[in-house]
């Protein structure tokens, strides 16, 4: 970073001063020339102006050379009747103001030097009215005339009142601030650099604008910042906060650079505007941008336009209130790309996350970012973002923050492209009493990673906002970050007060939350490891993607409090009163592998949320091959490592539902679909209705209470499949098993498997299971005496038991028992629909043993006697061992056994017959001259032949 010398040494060596003098005017006025008069003002040695060209309202004043040396001041003379005093420099050198600058009256200045401007750091304006100083050629007015510095030209002696604008040529030069002079305000002093009287206007358009530990203020007025790069006009605005700049007739834009602390302000009473336009735009090193209201007066609005905007290493944009007005409005808009980079994680974390969190964040913290907040009774201004590429990293900052009772802004962000976001933040909360605004992402692709954090909290008294992301292309969250309170997401939480928490709502063609990163909506909960009572209501999160949402699993935890955050989740909860909000998904394909969760779920007293999910396509869940963390879709009251650590009470709290429809639902390697409650709240239902359910290695869909009344499931499929150990529960503890209803065409599982169908209890009556299935293969009901039995324990051992007894033993079973002994207490398994007996088209085979040799013919051409071959089933004996069973049965046409004469083969052309004939058994067998075999059957009526004799030459016919 440059020093504030250093800086100064540049611009002089850019922009020599000259060697003669400092002011000397130029004779382009003739007789109304400009003159200059030795004077001491305000203590000061200085240069008083006097002449000039007075036309109605207007004083015109030239120079060949126009400087201020340090410790100097010059000084216009405002004579009566003048508003506007306009000066120009013609004679080819830059103007260094290194001392006072300054109007004795209330006139307007306006300053063109189109070789350039230097301000020193000692550079200070003492004037009532207004500054405007640029590197144009001239000023344009309403009559035509141009008051012109690259041709300088006398003044028409007609009244000229109104400028419409600054003219450009080619490669306009810069200006340079270095200012920093201070003053004192309400007993404090501060820096402030170029200064005019609350309520003026402050323009500094040129060439490239650069600030170098300089100052700009405006106290409740209006600045205006400009860089322009190609010939054209820039217009003025007259409006009620002063003048405005119209850059229409503008095609290319220079640099405005702000670094070393440099600040630009308009706050006050009634916060000001600034208005800044550029092609690349940076502040950097501290610098600043500040409109903050103070008082009953609503405040005005920051607008930065530029081509690029970078905001690094501190530098700060911010419009605030912090009294009764309403703050003002945040605009950004830069064509190419928005990059805001901070100083770090760890000092984003701390003073913004772990603080804001708390309550103790304030706006003294600075970090890079853009701020908008209210701290009193006003409400927040907005801020908006549109730009083609938006990058926030390193600790980042865009925020909309309520500390008072006014209700805060919204922030919206469009972003054409692509908007990444990492180690950073983007950002609504109320602290207070005040609503928090709504937070919406407009974008192409949205990638959050690596502690980053997309938010709409509450943690005081106010409702949070809601945060909606609309992205065309992609969703991407990934790399959780343990040390962090919000891990990493898209996050609405209310955290530690009564507030209500916001929805949260995604739309996007593909969803991806890998990594241990999450999508959450929380009443009284942060996404890790603390947890403070809330009666606010969470909450409902909804997502809609075209073609996928996947979720992926991070690596496993050492420690407890990692290990509750590392899950890739989905998640709608609420901790004490507040309800839960729903979780629905809308997609074509929903998949979940390893370490991941879609849960929406109470802690407390509040009710669960119901989790929907519409997959046109398929639903994948996958789990780990150990089983040791699995993937699960599941609602529930209470929730075990939650309650251990947090040291929570058992859950008074209803679970939500579970309604999955789906064509093709597939659950592997300990995946889960669960309801459940831990607490004396009622579980919630499973509803799941889909072509094809294939549970495989102990994947479950599970409904569990502990006391609370039992979960019931409902599948509604045309076939379902279990396989290795995979299971459908509603069991209970204490309480009464809950109901399974299984409606579906074919129910399959492997019967050494141990898959099971259960709706049991350890210490109340067993459920019901109740199966509208007329094919089912490999399962048995078994009774509570017959699993007993099979254990080989006593009632006492059996009604003691602390997992369920059913999966003890290794076949596939039904069940709906109680562990307890009484026919009162064991529920019921009903099959409600018959079909086809999975036995059917099979033979019973004599059980002795048989010797083979006995089996085989010793003549096998022996016509009518001792030989049979029965083949059984649908679609008989493949032609090949590896190829299916034909979908049809073996058909066979009749077949007359050969004479022993040799015969004249006659061949008819027949229509061939389509009409299928009955199947004869066949009797016997024919071998033809290469050994081929040919089953024979005789017509059992007419004794017709129903296909030619094939005589083979070998043997007759037996």
């Amino acid at each position: 970073m440059l020093s504030q010398s250093s800086a100064l040494l540049i611009a002089l060596l850019l922009f020599p001063l000259p060697a003669i003098a400092q002011i000397i005017p130029d004779r382009t006025l003739g007789a109304e020339s400009s003159r200059t008069v030795p004077d001491t003002i305000d203590n000061l040695p200085s240069d008083r102006i006097e002449g000039g060209a007075n036309r109605g309202v207007s004083l015109f004043h030239s120079f060949r050379e126009f400087n201020v040396g340090e410790g100097r001041a010059a000084y216009f003379t405002n004579p009566n009747g003048i508003l506007n005093i306009f000066t120009r420099v013609t004679g080819g050198n830059p103007s260094n103001i290194l001392g006072v600058l300054g109007v004795q009256g209330n006139a307007n200045l306006f300053f063109l030097n189109p070789k350039g401007i230097v301000f020193g750091p000692n550079a200070r304006l003492d004037l009532r009215g207004s500054f405007i100083g640029s590197t144009g050629s001239g000023i344009f007015f309403d009559n035509g005339f141009e008051f012109s510095a690259a041709n300088p030209n006398a003044v028409p002696l007609l009244a000229i009142n109104i400028p419409v604008g600054l003219r450009f040529r080619e490669n306009p030069s810069p200006i340079v601030n270095s200012s920093s002079v201070t003053q004192v305000i309400e007993g404090t002093e501060l820096p402030v650099g170029l200064a005019v009287p609350p309520g003026q206007t402050l323009a500094l358009v040129g060439g490239d604008l650069t600030f170098n530990n300089g100052f700009a203020s405006a106290f409740s007025g209006n600045i205006q910042l400009g860089s322009v790069a190609s010939p054209g006009l820039v217009s003025f605005n007259i409006t009620p906060i002063g003048l405005g700049l119209d850059y229409t007739n503008v095609t290319n834009f220079g640099n405005i650079d702000l670094s070393g602390l440099s600040t630009v302000t308009a706050s006050g009473p009634g916060g000001g505007a600034i208005a800044v336009r550029g092609g690349n735009v940076t502040l950097r090193d501290r610098a600043s941008l500040l409109s903050d209201t103070i008082g009953n007066i609503d405040g005005r609005d920051i607008t930065v336009d530029a081509a690029q905007l970078r905001i690094l290493d501190r530098g700060l944009i911010s419009t605030s209130t912090i009294a009764t007005g309403n703050g003002g409005n945040l605009t950004i808009r830069a064509a190419d790309s928005v990059e805001i980079k901070g100083t770090g994680f760890d000092f984003f974390r701390r003073n913004i996350l772990d603080a804001g969190t708390s309550g103790t964040s304030s706006f003294s913290i600075r970090q890079s970012g853009l701020f908008v907040g209210t701290v009193g009774a006003g409400k927040a201004g907005n801020i908006a973002v549109d730009t083609r590429q938006l990058t926030l990293r390193e600790g980042a900052i865009v925020t909309n923050l309520t500390y008072g009772t006014g209700a805060g802004g919204n922030l919206a962000i469009k972003v054409s492209e692509s908007m990444n976001v990492s180690e950073s933040g983007v950002l609504t909360t109320t602290l207070n009493q005040g609503n928090g605004g709504n937070l919406t992402i407009d974008t192409g692709k949205l990638t959050i990673r690596n502690g980053a954090v997309v938010f709409a909290a509450t943690v005081g008294a106010g409702n949070g906002g809601n945060l909606t992301v609309r992205a065309s292309d992609s969703i991407m969250l990934s790399e959780y970050r343990p040390d962090s309170s919000f891990g990493t997401g898209i996050t609405t939480n209310s955290i530690g007060g009564t507030g209500n928490t916001g929805n949260i709502e995604i739309n996007t063609r593909s969803l991806l939350v890998d990594g241990g990163t999450s999508i959450s909506s929380a009443s009284g909960v942060t996404a890790t490891d603390r947890v403070i009572p809330s009666a606010g209501r969470g909450g409902s999160i909804t997502i809609n993607a075209s073609d996928s949402v996947t979720i992926n699993s991070s690596s496993a935890s050492d420690t407890l409090s990692s290990a509750l955050a590392a899950r890739s989740q989905l998640t709608a909860g609420t901790v004490a009163n507040g309800d839960s909000g729903d979780l629905r998904i809308n997609t074509k394909r929903l998949i979940l592998q390893g370490r991941t969760a879609i849960g929406a779920s109470t802690l407390g007293a509040g009710q669960g949320g119901n989790i929907i999910i519409n997959a046109s396509e398929s639903v994948e869940l996958t789990g780990t091959k150990d089983n040791l963390s699995s993937s699960g879709i599941a609602t529930a009251s209470g929730d075990t490592l939650l309650q251990s650590f947090f040291q929570l009470p058992p859950p008074t709290g209803a679970a939500g539902n579970v309604n999955i429809t789906t064509p093709r639902l597939i659950m592997r390697d300990g995946a889960t679909v669960t309801v459940g409650s831990l607490g004396s709240g009622r579980a919630g239902n499973i509803n799941i209705f889909a072509d094809s359910i294939a549970l495989d290695n102990k994947a479950s869909i599970d409904g569990t209470t502990v006391s609370g009344a039992g979960a019931n499931i409902n599948l509604q499929a045309r076939d379902i499949q279990l396989r290795r150990g995979s299971r459908i529960t509603t069991d209970a503890g204490s309480s009464d098993g809950g109901n399974i209803r299984i409606n579906s065409d074919i129910l399959v599982a492997l019967p050494g498997e141990n898959s099971d169908i259960t709706a049991n209890a350890r210490t109340a009556r067993g459920g019901q299971v109740t199966v509208n299935v007329p094919n089912i293969f490999g399962f048995s009901a078994v009774t509570r005496e017959q699993a007993r039995s099979s254990l080989g324990l006593t009632d006492a051992e059996f009604a003691t038991l602390q997992v369920n007894p059913t999966s003890l033993v290794s076949t596939s079973d039904i069940a709906a028992i109680s562990q307890q002994a009484g026919p009162a207490l064991q529920g019921a398994v009903t099959f409600s629909a018959t079909g086809v007996n999975p036995a059917q088209g099979l033979i019973d085979f004599p059980q002795n043993v048989v010797d083979p040799a006995t089996l085989i013919a010793a003549n096998p051409c022996t016509e009518e006697e001792g030989n049979e071959f029965t083949i059984t089933g649908k679609g008989g004996i493949p032609q090949n061992p590896n190829d299916l069973l034909s979908s049809n049965s073996a058909q066979f046409n009749w077949v007359e056994p050969a004479t022993g004469e040799t015969q004249k083969t006659e061949r008819k052309s027949a229509e061939i017959e389509m009409q299928s004939k009955p199947v004869i058994p066949a009797q016997g067998w024919v071998i033809d001259a290469e050994g081929k075999v040919t089953l024979v059957s005789y017509n059992s009526g007419d004794g017709v032949s129903a296909r030619n004799p094939r005589n083979t030459g070998i043997c007759v016919p037996q």
